[in-house]
């Protein structure tokens, strides 16, 4: 049911800038390009890891995620 709600929720953000958050704390920065069943596919900008100050960017790539490990998906204007 859960990755259900997931899939319904990623979908309204596809092609728009997001900052995702997941179960392990990580933070990710990036654009929703795709979204299958149970997987996010994020071209991804940025990258913040819980716990460490430190902020890395990255050149674009694309990073596929499983919807039941995604926490929220905030859209950033």
């Amino acid at each position: 049911m859960a990755t259900a709600v997931g899939y319904k929720q990623a979908r309204k953000y596809v092609n728009k800038r997001v900052k995702v958050k997941t179960k392990t704390g990580a933070v990710l920065y990036g654009t929703i390009v795709k979204v299958s069943d149970k997987k996010v596919y994020l071209k991804v900008s940025g990258v913040h890891s819980k716990g460490s100050k430190a902020h890395a960017t990255f050149f674009p790539f694309i990073l596929p995620l499983a919807l039941f490990d995604l926490l929220a998906i905030i859209l950033l204007l």
